[in-house]
């Protein structure tokens, strides 16, 4: 049995071999696993289990600051402008020691005030095939290796719109319903929807659609704000890749930081089949094994504010068979993950410690 017919026993009901392993890290963690290892990818050097893709748009950096001149707003020139004009700084050389990936994040549409310039912006076509014609090419080889295919598509609606235009601006827009908000929203929506549906047709195993609606002591909008602006939108995102891939099923996952507690069973009404991360700082994997093991899996579940840089081995090795227990006494569903990207303050013996443990559980 490799990893995909593994983790696809699992969700379809049945007892995996073991439980699926994600091992996401940032920029400086990779040097460190290279250095050890000698090879650089995680899912390489530690034999997890899910291949990764995204999708880009080649969108050219200077027409988005040409545009942006006209509504305002001149970016620092040595800004990096990302898809959609979502900018961030660099921090000058050698200011953030292992930290060297970290930027400052601009909101380069916070001077915007009218619908009508944001429509004027130079938005790409996301209906364009040709920004989707090696997905199933790429999917297949991840295939090849007996892996997950795994898209990534975070950040669906809310958290896209928010980096562009500013979280406050775009609260702020809400509150006074001037459409600027609902605008992006709805482009963005319409942008999750396209690459869904291209995702889907590409055979993709698991979709990652989420958005950061918690906070750790609680919601980061109200449930009802939740309910009214972004519940519909992730239904219909949801509902076009359900329609893309036909008879085939393809698990949607949801990520949101924070304790989302209030809106889990919405999110099992929408359509979604696996939530992460899971953070145990503020929410309880038991809870929701106990609740929701039927209809909902869980990803993550190792705490990266606490577990992962500041315990032991043998706590990373603890905190991983708490969560085995989860599907064994309660038929969760899990998949065994930091909640966030591996910062340069893990200890590489934790990294290994989370691994060999993961791989040492076993089910007959």
């Amino acid at each position: 049995m490799n990893a995909r017919e593994n983790f696809h026993a699992m969700m379809a009901g049945g007892r995996p071999a073991w439980l699926p392993l994600n091992v996401p890290v940032t920029p400086p963690v990779a040097d460190l696993i290279e250095e050890k290892t000698g090879v650089r990818s995680p899912e390489l050097a530690f034999e997890t289990d899910f291949g990764f893709d995204w999708v880009g748009y080649n969108e050219d950096p200077q027409h988005w600051r040409d545009a942006l001149r006209e509504v305002g707003t001149n970016l620092p020139a040595h800004a990096e402008v990302g898809p959609f004009c979502i900018a961030h700084v660099e921090p000058p050389a050698g200011t953030m020691g292992k930290a060297y990936h970290f930027r400052t994040m601009l909101h380069p549409l916070e001077h915007v005030t009218s619908v009508a310039q944001l429509e004027k912006l130079p938005w790409p076509d996301t209906s364009d095939p040709k920004h989707y014609a090696a997905l199933q090419r790429k999917m297949e080889q991840v295939h090849t290796r007996g892996k997950v295919a795994f898209a990534g598509m975070e950040c669906t609606t809310f958290e896209l719109s928010w980096y562009a235009r500013g979280m406050d601006n775009l609260f702020q827009d809400l509150a006074e319903e001037n459409g600027i908000a609902d605008w992006l929203l709805d482009w963005f929506t319409e942008r999750s929807c396209n690459v869904g549906r291209a995702f889907a047709k590409a055979g993709i195993d698991i979709i990652g659609l989420g958005d950061d609606v918690g906070m750790q002591t609680g919601m980061l909008l109200s449930v009802p704000m939740w309910r009214k602006h972004l519940k519909p939108r992730l239904a219909k995102v949801i509902a076009a890749i359900r329609e893309a891939s036909g008879d085939r099923k393809v698990w949607v996952h949801y990520h949101s930081d924070g304790n989302i507690m209030p809106i889990v069973p919405e999110l099992i009404e929408v359509g979604v089949d696996i939530l992460n991360p899971v953070q145990p700082e503020c929410m309880d994997a038991a809870e929701l094994a106990r609740g929701y093991a039927p209809t909902l899996a869980l990803s993550g579940m190792v705490g990266t504010q606490t577990t992962m840089p500041f315990g032991t081995p043998d706590d990373v090795r603890r905190r991983v068979r708490e969560i085995a227990a989860l599907h064994r006494d309660h038929g969760a569903r899990v998949m065994i993950a930091p909640t966030h990207v591996l910062e340069p303050d893990v200890p590489f013996a934790n990294i290994l410690a989370l691994v060999d443990e993961v791989k040492s559980i076993r089910f007959d």
